[in-house]
């Protein structure tokens, strides 16, 4: 049999919240050369900085000018709960003690923005929206004026400043709420200029570290570390077979389906590709990976919706979506049915694979190539789904050979009167008979 395969690709959505778990630790603008940036790893993986850029927005980053876009080292990494430490080349020796990476301009004069970015997400522009943790706003620079800080005026000058030890996540950009405005709301703690005594370190009480990952077991990239899934679980491919052209296949599947105990809508907004009449349904991979339809609806010019049904616990049989299941989506268009190549919103209320009562949305589809079937048909079945019984008229009366009760004793006496008996003849065929008289 022909496998056909699903390739299941899963969109990995970058979101500042979801995939750092890194920030900055510690920031100093100290005395001449004196300067330098740590950041610390708050999660219990490695965390390979190949990932990231640091950035920066020097003099006000006008018109797109003086931003800079800096590289880690090929192999730089930080363990968990580690600190990695960029300073200037020309920094104290006590400085470049606790350096992992130093460069000539870092790390500003304090009127300078700096911001962690993931690697190739940064664009030509400083845009703080892109910064998973940042320091300083490029909104409100004046050259020469530093930021305040937990209400000490200009801190990022001349000051070293500390991240709180309760801070439990990056700040995705949002510098005014991490600065704070008292030693209280603030995430900070500003102490005096060439204090490095925290240097090298990072005192962080949260235990509680969300760790994104994938939490499906049954995955192949399965994170048994992870905390929270961020959708990039990896299934490698999948394959399925069916046929629709005939019903006495073996993996015969049409648009029908059967409505359980509860389904999950997938709203369709991509209409462009759609014709009136076309048929789409969403389909699951059932036993011996023939795929069946779990729901179905006809396009009748406007936004439309399909409900997905569940597997219903009801029955032994496999006849619909069980959690976490991925769709196969199929369209019906002038009796040719047609794959079709789709993405779908994961972002809440949204999910990407079945939930009971929860809510899909396929934001883009194009109409792919015919579904490519191969019959799985009975002996004697041709591929143009002739059927396999040749009848023929026949020319003599079958004669019974073998009378039986309904217990399948044989009869060899007389037939009592108001009796069900089976006559057996010599042609195969079977006759159930009740004497009513004589």
């Amino acid at each position: 049999m022909k496998q056909f395969y699903l390739y299941l690709v899963a969109a990995l959505l970058i979101t500042s919240k979801g995939f750092s778990q890194i920030l900055f630790s510690e920031y100093s603008e100290g005395s001449s050369y004196n300067k330098y940036l740590e950041i610390f790893n708050y999660s219990n993986e490695t965390v390979l900085l190949s990932q990231f850029v640091l950035t920066s927005c020097t003099n006000g980053c006008l018109n797109g000018n003086n931003f800079f876009i800096n590289e880690f080292p090929d192999g730089a990494s930080i363990e968990p709960g580690e600190v990695y430490v960029v300073a200037s080349t020309q920094a104290d020796q006590l400085i470049l003690n606790e350096a992992d990476f130093t460069f000539q301009y870092c790390c500003g004069n304090g009127d300078d923005v700096y911001a962690l970015m993931m690697s190739g997400l940064a664009g030509d522009f400083f845009d703080a929206e892109n910064a998973l943790d940042i320091i300083g706003d490029d909104t409100t620079w004046q050259e020469g004026v530093g930021w305040d800080i937990a209400g000490v005026s200009e801190a990022t000058k001349n000051h070293t400043i500390v991240r709180k030890s309760t801070v439990s996540e990056h700040n995705a950009g949002n510098w005014s709420l991490s600065a704070g405005t008292n030693i209280d709301d603030s995430e900070w703690i500003v102490l005096e200029i060439d204090d490095w005594s925290n240097l090298g370190f990072h005192n962080f009480d949260d235990t509680l570290i969300d760790i994104y990952g994938c939490t499906d077991f049954l995955a192949n990239n399965y994170n048994p570390s992870a905390t929270i899934d961020d959708g990039s679980c990896d299934y490698g491919t999948v394959f399925y077979n069916g046929c629709y052209t005939c019903d006495l296949a073996a993996n015969f599947f049409d648009f029908s389906y059967l409505i359980t105990e509860s389904n999950m809508s997938i709203a369709i907004t991509e209409i462009e590709n759609l014709l009136v009449g076309d048929t789409i349904g969403v389909f699951y991979i059932g036993i011996d990976n023939v795929i069946k339809c779990g729901g179905s609806s006809v396009f009748e010019g406007d936004n439309m919706a399909i409900s997905a049904w569940s597997n219903s616990s009801l029955s032994s049989n496999y006849n619909g979506f069980n959690s976490g299941d991925t769709f196969i989506f199929l369209l019906l268009r002038d009796g040719v049915v047609y794959e079709m190549s789709y993405e779908m919103n994961n972002n809440p209320p949204f999910t990407n694979v079945f939930g009971s009562n929860a809510f899909g949305q396929i934001t883009e589809f194009t109409v792919a190539g015919e579904f490519m079937e191969e019959c799985n048909l009975p002996l004697g079945v041709s591929m143009d789904c002739e059927e396999f019984f040749n009848i023929t008229e026949r020319d003599y009366e079958p004669k019974s050979i073998l009378t039986t009760d309904i217990f399948g004793r044989v009869i060899k006496n007389k037939i009592s009167l108001n009796s069900l008996f089976f006559e057996i003849r010599n042609d195969g065929t079977c006759e159930k008979k009740i004497l009513l008289s004589k």
